[in-house]
């Protein structure tokens, strides 16, 4: 495991992620994460992004409360995540990603969502999520898949920063 975020072009990026079946180092490895995520000061981190091909991510919400105090606060890991429903309405959002440094484009997805997770304990959890938490959650949830918010692109602002992320790519850590 890495202390350090993986970029644009690491392998481990377009993987899919392997099932959590125990709770062996998972509080280590959370910690971990959450470390990494306050150092680099984001609001979401999928395992993959240090390089652990596991279905986890974290999410905190803590650096949204400058912007918008209305915003709850989240501070949570979700393991063997799964979005159970998407629902027509759309929202739209500037995305932007510690594995893609420097990149910030408008993603449309879902706005709201039915997920099950597990929590610390491996205990199952069903959620309604909506707003940015939603957002989040398909974020992190599509690293676990080997998806990057750039794939949701249309293909013209692809193109637009095409060289941007062949340059990240050149330069990627594994």
């Amino acid at each position: 495991m890495t202390s350090r975020i993986v970029t644009y072009g690491s392998p481990v990026l377009r993987k899919i992620a392997e099932p959590i079946t125990e709770n062996t180092e998972l509080e280590q490895t959370v910690n971990r994460m959450f470390s990494i995520l306050d150092k680099e000061e984001g609001i979401g981190l999928a395992a993959p992004q240090i390089g652990i091909s596991k279905r986890i991510f974290i999410i905190d919400t803590t650096p949204l409360i400058n912007d918008d105090p209305e915003i709850e606060i989240i501070r949570q890991a979700f393991i063997n995540p799964s979005i159970i429903e998407y629902s027509s309405e759309k929202s739209i959002y500037n995305e932007g990603c510690l594995s893609i440094p420097g990149i910030y484009e408008i993603v449309e997805r879902p706005a709201h969502i039915k997920v099950s997770f597990s929590d610390m304990e491996l205990k199952l959890v069903e959620k309604v999520l909506s707003g940015i938490e939603a957002r989040i959650f398909q974020h992190e949830f599509d690293h676990l898949e080997g998806i990057l918010f750039t794939d949701r692109l249309d293909p013209m602002r692809k193109l637009l920063i095409s060289s941007k992320l062949k340059k990240l790519q050149k330069s990627s850590r594994i």
